[in-house]
């Protein structure tokens, strides 16, 4: 399988989403997601397999998970706000526990 770098992107547009490709350690993935966006209360890190389509009006791309055995999909390393366990990968627990 290819693999890809640990490159966090912004896809989320109402909802703060962000996704790699590639199918990263989700510990890794979590923390360098949080270093990035540091308010965004991220969680629910998961392993997907995702298909760009073409976008219409102002969208230039839309991502659609799909199964992995999709023609044309890739491996994405996916998580979204106040997805499970955001307090613990956002430090949350800790500082509500001093």
């Amino acid at each position: 399988m290819k693999t890809y770098p640990l490159s966090i992107e912004s896809v989320g547009e109402d909802t703060y989403i962000v996704m790699s490709r590639g199918h990263h350690d989700l510990g890794l993935f979590m923390a360098e997601a949080v270093k990035e966006r540091p308010r965004w209360c991220l969680g629910g890190p998961e392993h997907v397999w995702v298909k760009t389509l073409p976008g219409r009006g102002s969208y230039v791309s839309f991502y659609h998970f799909v199964p992995q055995s999709t023609r044309g999909s890739w491996p994405a390393t996916y998580c979204y706000e106040y997805g499970e366990g955001y307090e613990r990968y956002n430090g949350m627990a800790e500082e509500r526990a001093q």
